[in-house]
């Protein structure tokens, strides 16, 4: 049985997203920064927020990085209208080298190469629990949905509250202009980017900010389960070309092209609509391919953890 390690395996975890990948929004942008230059987590809210809690002590330096790491992420997926932050936690924790993949899974991978390894987000889930503690970020038990199908909780949904943006040293009347600003944006272009629920200028205007929150709640639980039917069809998309040589692929193009069109396909006079169907099908699977191979490579560098 391995000693047991209370270092964690990624001491430093850091989300260092390159220039394009900080959001456009200068307000957001200044969040990230705020948090570079200055450690949220010691902030005077903070610490008055730590004593109302079950943990009145100060942090552990490793849970301390954890919790800024998680904080740098959201700051840059936050919407400015609902204050949803559109990013799972899963992704958040890779994001910012918080994930880990044990032996036992990288194991499994060598074994079968059409198997996914699961990494570890232990880390980034408890740093996640001591921010909603904290009153940081709200994840209400109601929003939450179990996908039968799945037998797994969906993306659990959450915001963040008037605490985080204080804790950045933003007042509440700066936050609520913002927000002001960022309705008055989408209405007047007519357009709800960034917002899940496809809602009209019209509705935009009418709607208090809980019913929009509401909407996009409704509209968020539909996209994850539009992405999970996307990702069981992938997987099995990506069991059946690993099975079969590269020159092969076309031949699995073909079949997904005729299942998706069904009897669409007797509309076609010719066949060079279905040709060009096919060609696109093909470009995407060997996407596939690559990103498994990127995938690979990517999880080599990730720490592994002995179980």
């Amino acid at each position: 049985m391995p000693a047991f390690k209370s270092r964690a395996k990624n001491p430093n975890p850091e989300f260092n997203p390159s220039d394009e990948q900080l959001s456009k929004m200068v307000f957001l942008k200044n969040l990230y920064l705020k948090n570079k230059d200055k450690n949220i987590i010691d902030s005077d809210v903070v610490v008055f927020l730590r004593h109302g809690t079950e943990r009145s002590k100060a942090f552990y330096p490793d849970r301390v990085r954890a919790m800024r790491a998680l904080l740098d992420v959201f700051s840059q997926h936050i919407n400015l209208v609902t204050h949803q932050v559109k990013i799972s936690i899963r992704n958040a924790s890779d994001a910012c080298g918080l994930s880990t993949y044990s032996d036992a899974e990288l194991e499994k991978e060598k074994l079968d190469p059409s198997y996914t390894p699961q990494p570890n987000i232990t880390r980034a889930s408890r740093a996640f629990k001591d921010l909603v503690d904290l009153g940081i970020c709200v994840a209400d038990k109601s929003w939450q949905v179990w996908a039968k199908g799945e037998h797994q909780w969906i993306d659990k949904y959450f915001e963040v509250t008037p605490l985080f943006f204080k804790a950045f040293g933003v007042n509440p009347e700066t936050v609520d202009k913002h927000r002001t600003n960022r309705i008055n944006y989408l209405i007047k272009s007519g357009s709800s980017k960034g917002l899940d629920a496809n809602l009209s200028p019209e509705q935009l205007g009418e709607m208090s900010i809980t019913e929009i929150k509401l909407h996009e709640r409704m509209a968020y639980v539909r996209k994850v389960f539009e992405r999970l039917r996307e990702k069981r069809h992938a997987s099995k998309t990506k069991r059946d070309i690993l099975k079969l040589e590269n020159k092969n692929l076309r031949k699995v193009a073909q079949e997904n092209v005729v299942k998706k069109l069904g009897d669409r396909i007797l509309q076609f006079t010719s066949p060079e609509p279905f040709i060009a169907l096919v060609n696109q099908e093909l470009a995407l699977l060997r996407r596939l391919v690559e990103k498994d191979r990127i995938d690979k490579q990517e999880r080599s560098k990730i720490p592994s953890v002995t179980t």
